[in-house]
Protein backbone atom coordinates (compact mmCIF):
# COMPACT_ATOMS: atom_id res chain seq x y z
CA UNK A 1 0.00 0.00 0.00
CA UNK A 2 1.40 3.53 -1.41
CA UNK A 3 2.32 6.38 1.33
CA UNK A 4 -0.46 8.43 -0.68
CA UNK A 5 -2.93 5.49 0.00
CA UNK A 6 -2.51 4.83 3.62
CA UNK A 7 -2.52 8.46 3.96
CA UNK A 8 -5.89 8.73 2.79
CA UNK A 9 -7.19 6.41 4.21
CA UNK A 10 -6.63 7.67 7.80
CA UNK A 11 -8.35 10.96 6.46
CA UNK A 12 -11.01 9.21 4.99
CA UNK A 13 -11.73 7.33 8.67
CA UNK A 14 -11.48 10.67 10.73
CA UNK A 15 -13.37 12.49 8.29
CA UNK A 16 -16.63 10.12 7.04
CA UNK A 17 -17.89 7.46 9.21
CA UNK A 18 -18.57 5.25 6.25
CA UNK A 19 -16.91 4.86 3.37
CA UNK A 20 -18.31 2.51 0.43
CA UNK A 21 -17.19 1.17 -3.04
CA UNK A 22 -19.56 -0.35 -5.67
CA UNK A 23 -19.92 -1.52 -8.67
CA UNK A 24 -17.47 -4.01 -10.99
CA UNK A 25 -13.82 -4.26 -9.93
CA UNK A 26 -11.42 -1.90 -12.38
CA UNK A 27 -10.05 -3.31 -15.22
CA UNK A 28 -6.26 -4.30 -15.48
CA UNK A 29 -3.69 -2.15 -17.56
CA UNK A 30 -4.04 1.67 -17.81
CA UNK A 31 -7.34 3.23 -16.76
CA UNK A 32 -8.89 6.53 -17.19
CA UNK A 33 -10.75 7.20 -14.46
CA UNK A 34 -13.58 9.58 -14.73
CA UNK A 35 -15.27 11.67 -12.00
CA UNK A 36 -17.54 14.06 -11.20
CA UNK A 37 -16.73 16.91 -8.90
CA UNK A 38 -19.02 18.00 -6.07
CA UNK A 39 -16.83 17.95 -3.39
CA UNK A 40 -13.18 19.56 -3.92
CA UNK A 41 -10.08 17.99 -2.52
CA UNK A 42 -12.34 15.80 -0.76
CA UNK A 43 -12.88 14.24 -3.93
CA UNK A 44 -9.35 12.61 -5.10
CA UNK A 45 -8.94 11.85 -1.52
CA UNK A 46 -11.94 9.27 -1.31
CA UNK A 47 -11.05 7.76 -4.56
CA UNK A 48 -7.40 7.05 -3.36
CA UNK A 49 -8.84 5.64 -0.22
CA UNK A 50 -11.12 3.33 -1.62
CA UNK A 51 -9.24 2.04 -4.74
CA UNK A 52 -7.32 -1.13 -4.84
CA UNK A 53 -4.59 0.68 -6.91
CA UNK A 54 -3.79 4.41 -6.10
CA UNK A 55 -4.45 6.91 -8.55
CA UNK A 56 -2.40 9.72 -10.10
CA UNK A 57 -4.71 12.92 -10.87
CA UNK A 58 -4.49 15.57 -13.25
CA UNK A 59 -4.42 18.85 -11.43
CA UNK A 60 -4.42 22.42 -11.85
CA UNK A 61 -0.58 23.72 -12.10
CA UNK A 62 -2.22 26.76 -9.31
CA UNK A 63 -2.83 24.00 -6.43
CA UNK A 64 1.51 23.85 -6.50
CA UNK A 65 1.58 27.87 -5.27
CA UNK A 66 -0.12 26.94 -2.42
CA UNK A 67 2.30 26.24 0.42
CA UNK A 68 -0.45 23.95 2.27
CA UNK A 69 -0.64 21.41 -0.59
CA UNK A 70 2.57 21.19 -1.45
CA UNK A 71 3.35 18.13 1.02
CA UNK A 72 0.31 16.25 -0.17
CA UNK A 73 1.01 16.82 -3.78
CA UNK A 74 4.69 15.78 -3.49
CA UNK A 75 3.01 12.69 -1.81
CA UNK A 76 0.31 11.69 -4.13
CA UNK A 77 2.39 12.52 -7.31
CA UNK A 78 -0.37 14.42 -9.42
CA UNK A 79 0.45 15.15 -12.95
CA UNK A 80 0.03 18.92 -13.66
CA UNK A 81 -1.65 20.63 -16.56
CA UNK A 82 -0.76 24.28 -17.10
CA UNK A 83 -4.13 25.79 -18.76
CA UNK A 84 -3.47 28.50 -20.88
CA UNK A 85 -5.85 31.32 -18.83
CA UNK A 86 -3.66 30.69 -16.15
CA UNK A 87 -0.46 31.44 -17.84
CA UNK A 88 0.50 28.02 -19.84
CA UNK A 89 2.61 27.96 -22.98
CA UNK A 90 2.16 27.15 -26.20
CA UNK A 91 3.17 23.36 -25.70
CA UNK A 92 1.80 23.09 -22.03
CA UNK A 93 -1.15 20.74 -23.53
CA UNK A 94 1.48 18.51 -25.40
CA UNK A 95 3.48 18.00 -21.96
CA UNK A 96 0.70 17.01 -20.09
CA UNK A 97 -0.73 14.55 -22.35
CA UNK A 98 3.20 12.91 -22.77
CA UNK A 99 3.07 12.96 -19.05
CA UNK A 100 -0.15 11.05 -18.91
CA UNK A 101 0.50 8.76 -21.84
CA UNK A 102 3.76 7.55 -20.17
CA UNK A 103 1.95 7.10 -16.89
CA UNK A 104 -0.93 4.83 -19.09
CA UNK A 105 2.53 2.98 -20.61
CA UNK A 106 3.56 2.14 -16.80
CA UNK A 107 -0.15 0.57 -16.45
CA UNK A 108 -1.31 3.50 -14.22
CA UNK A 109 -4.53 4.49 -13.14
CA UNK A 110 -5.08 8.24 -14.01
CA UNK A 111 -8.22 10.04 -12.47
CA UNK A 112 -9.58 12.98 -14.14
CA UNK A 113 -12.21 15.24 -13.60
CA UNK A 114 -13.55 16.67 -17.38
CA UNK A 115 -15.69 18.82 -15.81
CA UNK A 116 -13.25 21.33 -14.93
CA UNK A 117 -14.08 22.44 -11.56
CA UNK A 118 -15.32 21.40 -8.19
CA UNK A 119 -19.21 22.81 -7.84
CA UNK A 120 -22.64 22.52 -6.10
CA UNK A 121 -24.57 22.83 -9.12
CA UNK A 122 -27.46 20.08 -9.39
CA UNK A 123 -26.56 19.22 -12.93
CA UNK A 124 -23.10 17.90 -14.43
CA UNK A 125 -21.19 21.50 -15.27
CA UNK A 126 -20.41 20.96 -19.09
CA UNK A 127 -17.41 18.12 -19.60
CA UNK A 128 -14.23 19.29 -20.88
CA UNK A 129 -13.08 17.48 -24.48
CA UNK A 130 -9.19 16.74 -23.25
CA UNK A 131 -10.46 13.52 -21.72
CA UNK A 132 -11.49 12.28 -24.89
CA UNK A 133 -8.60 13.73 -26.33
CA UNK A 134 -6.30 12.37 -23.84
CA UNK A 135 -7.84 8.96 -24.43
CA UNK A 136 -8.58 8.63 -28.38
CA UNK A 137 -4.63 9.88 -28.98
CA UNK A 138 -3.57 7.22 -26.82
CA UNK A 139 -1.01 4.82 -28.22
CA UNK A 140 -1.84 1.97 -26.46
CA UNK A 141 -4.23 -0.15 -24.83
CA UNK A 142 -6.46 1.85 -22.20
CA UNK A 143 -10.15 1.99 -20.22
CA UNK A 144 -11.83 4.65 -19.63
CA UNK A 145 -13.92 3.88 -16.61
CA UNK A 146 -16.56 6.68 -14.84
CA UNK A 147 -16.60 6.76 -11.66
CA UNK A 148 -19.92 8.39 -9.79
CA UNK A 149 -18.95 10.01 -6.24
CA UNK A 150 -22.06 10.68 -3.98
CA UNK A 151 -21.82 12.07 -0.18
CA UNK A 152 -24.59 11.73 2.53
CA UNK A 153 -24.06 15.72 3.38
CA UNK A 154 -21.17 17.58 2.10
CA UNK A 155 -21.67 20.13 4.96
CA UNK A 156 -21.53 17.66 7.95
CA UNK A 157 -18.73 15.96 9.70
CA UNK A 158 -18.82 12.34 9.94
CA UNK A 159 -20.93 11.22 7.11
CA UNK A 160 -20.96 8.27 4.16
CA UNK A 161 -19.66 8.85 1.53
CA UNK A 162 -20.27 6.17 -1.75
CA UNK A 163 -17.79 5.73 -4.94
CA UNK A 164 -20.35 4.26 -7.84
CA UNK A 165 -17.63 2.60 -10.70
CA UNK A 166 -19.45 2.08 -13.81
CA UNK A 167 -18.58 -0.05 -17.28
CA UNK A 168 -15.76 0.92 -19.32
CA UNK A 169 -17.14 3.43 -21.80
CA UNK A 170 -16.33 1.80 -25.12
CA UNK A 171 -14.81 3.60 -28.04
CA UNK A 172 -12.73 1.46 -29.87
CA UNK A 173 -15.45 2.70 -32.94
CA UNK A 174 -13.86 6.00 -32.13
CA UNK A 175 -10.48 5.36 -32.56
CA UNK A 176 -9.69 5.18 -36.19
CA UNK A 177 -11.30 8.87 -36.54
CA UNK A 178 -8.99 10.36 -33.99
CA UNK A 179 -9.01 13.40 -32.70
CA UNK A 180 -11.66 14.66 -35.46
CA UNK A 181 -13.86 16.81 -33.74
CA UNK A 182 -17.12 15.77 -34.12
CA UNK A 183 -15.55 12.47 -33.18
CA UNK A 184 -14.09 14.39 -30.01
CA UNK A 185 -17.39 15.88 -29.09
CA UNK A 186 -19.44 12.33 -29.38
CA UNK A 187 -17.03 10.43 -27.61
CA UNK A 188 -17.61 13.66 -24.80
CA UNK A 189 -21.15 12.77 -25.00
CA UNK A 190 -20.45 9.40 -24.66
CA UNK A 191 -18.66 9.72 -21.06
CA UNK A 192 -21.17 12.14 -19.71
CA UNK A 193 -23.95 9.46 -20.69
CA UNK A 194 -21.54 6.87 -18.99
CA UNK A 195 -21.28 9.50 -15.89
CA UNK A 196 -24.04 10.68 -15.51
CA UNK A 197 -26.31 8.17 -13.46
CA UNK A 198 -23.92 7.09 -11.25
CA UNK A 199 -23.87 10.32 -9.30
CA UNK A 200 -26.46 12.40 -8.04
CA UNK A 201 -27.13 14.97 -10.87
CA UNK A 202 -29.83 15.87 -12.07
CA UNK A 203 -31.18 18.38 -15.23
CA UNK A 204 -33.73 20.40 -13.02
CA UNK A 205 -33.20 21.39 -9.51
CA UNK A 206 -36.56 21.25 -8.41
CA UNK A 207 -36.75 18.08 -10.08
CA UNK A 208 -33.55 16.40 -8.23
CA UNK A 209 -34.71 17.91 -4.80
CA UNK A 210 -37.99 16.19 -5.43
CA UNK A 211 -36.21 13.01 -6.14
CA UNK A 212 -33.70 13.18 -3.04
CA UNK A 213 -36.65 13.81 -1.08
CA UNK A 214 -38.79 11.14 -1.91
CA UNK A 215 -35.64 9.13 -1.50
CA UNK A 216 -34.68 9.86 2.08
CA UNK A 217 -38.53 9.24 3.23
CA UNK A 218 -37.67 5.79 2.35
CA UNK A 219 -34.57 5.49 3.65
CA UNK A 220 -33.49 2.55 6.13
CA UNK A 221 -30.74 4.67 8.26
CA UNK A 222 -30.04 8.02 8.95
CA UNK A 223 -27.60 9.47 6.23
CA UNK A 224 -24.36 8.86 7.53
CA UNK A 225 -24.94 5.00 7.86
CA UNK A 226 -27.69 4.98 5.06
CA UNK A 227 -27.03 3.07 1.54
CA UNK A 228 -26.05 5.43 -0.37
CA UNK A 229 -25.80 2.92 -3.64
CA UNK A 230 -29.86 1.96 -3.22
CA UNK A 231 -30.08 6.23 -2.19
CA UNK A 232 -28.70 6.88 -5.09
CA UNK A 233 -30.41 4.22 -7.57
CA UNK A 234 -33.71 5.47 -6.16
CA UNK A 235 -32.86 9.08 -7.38
CA UNK A 236 -31.61 8.00 -10.52
CA UNK A 237 -34.82 6.01 -10.94
CA UNK A 238 -37.36 8.59 -9.74
CA UNK A 239 -35.95 11.31 -12.32
CA UNK A 240 -37.30 10.12 -15.42
CA UNK A 241 -40.98 9.26 -13.69
CA UNK A 242 -41.33 12.93 -12.68
CA UNK A 243 -39.98 14.25 -15.62
CA UNK A 244 -42.79 12.61 -16.98
CA UNK A 245 -45.53 13.95 -14.46
CA UNK A 246 -47.70 17.18 -15.34
CA UNK A 247 -46.32 20.21 -13.24
CA UNK A 248 -49.91 19.93 -11.54
CA UNK A 249 -49.10 16.10 -10.20
CA UNK A 250 -45.49 17.34 -9.06
CA UNK A 251 -46.84 20.40 -6.88
CA UNK A 252 -49.35 18.18 -5.04
CA UNK A 253 -47.04 15.31 -4.26
CA UNK A 254 -43.89 18.22 -3.52
CA UNK A 255 -46.77 19.44 -0.80
CA UNK A 256 -47.63 15.38 0.50
CA UNK A 257 -43.46 15.79 1.09
CA UNK A 258 -43.17 18.61 2.91
CA UNK A 259 -45.57 17.95 5.27
CA UNK A 260 -44.19 14.54 6.11
CA UNK A 261 -41.30 16.19 6.45
CA UNK A 262 -42.88 18.68 8.69
CA UNK A 263 -44.51 15.66 10.70
CA UNK A 264 -40.86 14.03 11.25
CA UNK A 265 -39.18 17.06 12.40
CA UNK A 266 -41.50 18.06 14.87
CA UNK A 267 -41.32 14.74 15.80
CA UNK A 268 -37.60 14.10 16.27
CA UNK A 269 -38.32 10.82 14.27
CA UNK A 270 -36.10 9.30 10.72
CA UNK A 271 -38.24 7.86 8.45
CA UNK A 272 -37.09 4.53 9.12
CA UNK A 273 -38.19 4.80 12.49
CA UNK A 274 -42.13 5.17 11.84
CA UNK A 275 -44.28 1.79 11.27
CA UNK A 276 -41.36 -0.06 12.99
CA UNK A 277 -42.71 -2.82 15.06
CA UNK A 278 -39.57 -2.82 17.21
CA UNK A 279 -39.63 -6.60 17.68
CA UNK A 280 -38.86 -8.14 21.42
CA UNK A 281 -35.57 -10.22 20.30
CA UNK A 282 -34.54 -6.37 18.89
CA UNK A 283 -35.21 -4.41 22.08
CA UNK A 284 -33.60 -7.40 23.87
CA UNK A 285 -30.26 -7.43 21.74
CA UNK A 286 -30.10 -3.48 21.97
CA UNK A 287 -30.31 -2.98 25.55
CA UNK A 288 -27.16 -4.77 26.40
CA UNK A 289 -25.04 -3.26 24.17
CA UNK A 290 -26.71 -0.08 24.91
CA UNK A 291 -25.37 -0.56 28.62
CA UNK A 292 -22.30 -1.23 27.77
CA UNK A 293 -21.84 1.99 25.70
CA UNK A 294 -23.02 3.96 28.53
CA UNK A 295 -20.63 2.20 31.16
CA UNK A 296 -17.58 3.17 28.93
CA UNK A 297 -18.81 6.42 28.42
CA UNK A 298 -16.69 8.33 31.40
CA UNK A 299 -13.98 6.32 30.80
CA UNK A 300 -13.80 7.86 27.22
CA UNK A 301 -14.93 11.15 28.46
CA UNK A 302 -12.81 12.63 29.30
CA UNK A 303 -10.14 12.15 26.29
CA UNK A 304 -13.40 13.20 23.84
CA UNK A 305 -13.32 16.80 25.82
CA UNK A 306 -9.99 17.08 25.60
CA UNK A 307 -9.81 17.37 21.18
CA UNK A 308 -13.94 18.90 21.75
CA UNK A 309 -12.35 22.20 21.19
CA UNK A 310 -10.57 21.91 17.89
CA UNK A 311 -13.23 20.22 16.28
CA UNK A 312 -16.15 22.71 17.70
CA UNK A 313 -13.59 26.07 16.68
CA UNK A 314 -13.33 24.29 13.06
CA UNK A 315 -16.69 23.68 12.52
CA UNK A 316 -18.00 27.06 13.40
CA UNK A 317 -14.92 28.32 11.65
CA UNK A 318 -15.84 26.53 8.14
CA UNK A 319 -19.07 27.19 8.36
CA UNK A 320 -18.49 30.64 8.79
CA UNK A 321 -16.03 30.95 6.21
CA UNK A 322 -16.54 28.21 3.53
CA UNK A 323 -19.16 29.85 1.37
CA UNK A 324 -19.37 27.58 -1.69
CA UNK A 325 -20.81 24.01 -0.41
CA UNK A 326 -18.33 21.85 -2.54
CA UNK A 327 -15.67 23.80 0.02
CA UNK A 328 -17.13 23.19 3.62
CA UNK A 329 -15.39 19.63 3.49
CA UNK A 330 -12.02 20.14 2.05
CA UNK A 331 -11.77 23.41 4.41
CA UNK A 332 -12.68 21.60 7.45
CA UNK A 333 -10.17 18.36 6.92
CA UNK A 334 -7.25 20.86 6.25
CA UNK A 335 -8.10 23.17 8.77
CA UNK A 336 -8.92 20.60 11.43
CA UNK A 337 -5.41 18.49 10.42
CA UNK A 338 -3.68 21.46 11.30
CA UNK A 339 -5.44 22.80 14.30
CA UNK A 340 -5.47 18.91 15.78
CA UNK A 341 -1.77 19.30 15.23
CA UNK A 342 -1.20 22.54 17.11
CA UNK A 343 -3.51 21.16 19.86
CA UNK A 344 -1.64 18.18 20.37
CA UNK A 345 1.92 20.44 20.08
CA UNK A 346 0.62 22.44 22.69
CA UNK A 347 -0.79 19.47 24.74
CA UNK A 348 2.65 17.79 24.53
CA UNK A 349 4.32 21.03 25.70
CA UNK A 350 2.24 21.54 28.87
CA UNK A 351 2.81 17.33 29.83
CA UNK A 352 6.62 18.73 29.24
CA UNK A 353 6.55 21.61 31.43
CA UNK A 354 5.22 19.09 33.87
CA UNK A 355 7.96 16.54 33.67
CA UNK A 356 5.82 14.06 32.21
CA UNK A 357 6.66 12.59 28.75
CA UNK A 358 5.32 14.50 25.75
CA UNK A 359 5.06 11.34 23.59
CA UNK A 360 1.83 11.05 25.26
CA UNK A 361 -0.21 13.34 23.72
CA UNK A 362 -0.13 12.36 20.65
CA UNK A 363 -1.37 8.80 22.22
CA UNK A 364 -4.32 10.26 23.60
CA UNK A 365 -5.79 10.38 19.87
CA UNK A 366 -6.65 6.61 19.90
CA UNK A 367 -9.57 6.76 22.99
CA UNK A 368 -10.48 9.84 21.68
CA UNK A 369 -11.39 8.37 18.27
CA UNK A 370 -12.67 5.67 20.24
CA UNK A 371 -14.85 8.08 22.74
CA UNK A 372 -16.20 10.10 18.80
CA UNK A 373 -17.56 6.35 17.69
CA UNK A 374 -19.06 5.78 21.51
CA UNK A 375 -20.98 8.95 21.46
CA UNK A 376 -21.88 8.79 18.09
CA UNK A 377 -23.46 5.34 18.86
CA UNK A 378 -25.05 6.77 22.27
CA UNK A 379 -26.87 9.13 20.01
CA UNK A 380 -28.25 6.58 18.21
CA UNK A 381 -29.20 4.59 21.49
CA UNK A 382 -31.15 7.85 21.98
CA UNK A 383 -33.03 8.31 18.78
CA UNK A 384 -33.88 4.54 18.94
CA UNK A 385 -35.97 5.37 22.18
CA UNK A 386 -36.93 8.38 21.20
CA UNK A 387 -38.80 5.79 17.95
CA UNK A 388 -39.77 3.33 20.43
CA UNK A 389 -41.76 5.90 22.12
CA UNK A 390 -43.01 7.11 19.36
CA UNK A 391 -44.23 4.09 17.59
CA UNK A 392 -47.79 4.58 18.42
CA UNK A 393 -48.09 8.27 17.43
CA UNK A 394 -51.11 9.35 16.39
CA UNK A 395 -50.09 10.86 12.96
CA UNK A 396 -47.59 7.88 12.23
CA UNK A 397 -50.81 5.70 10.54
CA UNK A 398 -51.10 8.77 8.05
CA UNK A 399 -47.39 8.44 7.62
CA UNK A 400 -47.72 4.94 6.57
CA UNK A 401 -50.29 5.24 4.02
CA UNK A 402 -48.49 8.18 2.61
CA UNK A 403 -45.35 6.00 1.79
CA UNK A 404 -47.58 2.87 0.71
CA UNK A 405 -48.97 5.06 -1.85
CA UNK A 406 -45.78 6.57 -3.09
CA UNK A 407 -44.67 2.97 -3.36
CA UNK A 408 -47.25 2.19 -5.64
CA UNK A 409 -46.80 5.04 -7.62
CA UNK A 410 -42.76 4.63 -7.82
CA UNK A 411 -42.06 0.69 -7.44
CA UNK A 412 -38.40 2.08 -7.55
CA UNK A 413 -38.55 3.32 -4.25
CA UNK A 414 -38.74 -0.17 -2.88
Amino acid sequence: MTAAAILSRFLGVLWFRRMRVEGPPLPEGPVLLVLNHPNALMDPLVAAALLPRTPRFVAKATLWKQPVLRPFLALFNPIPVHRAQEGGDAGATEKTFAAVHEAFAQGAIVGLFPEGISHGMPDLAPLKTGTARLALSCPGPLSVVPAGLVYGERRLFRQGVLLRLGEAVPFEDLKPRGLEPENVRAFTARIREALKPLTLHGTEAERLKLARNLAWLLAEASSSVSDLEAFRHRVQSLLPKLEAMGAEDRARLRHRVRAAQRWLRASGLRPDQVGHPYPFQEVAAWVPRAALRLALAPVLLPFALLFAPPVWIVDRAVRALAREIDMVATTGIFAGLLFLLLWTGLGAALLLHEGRPWGLAPLAWIPAFLGLRLFERIREDVQAVRGFRARMAKAAPRLLDAKRMLLEAFPELR
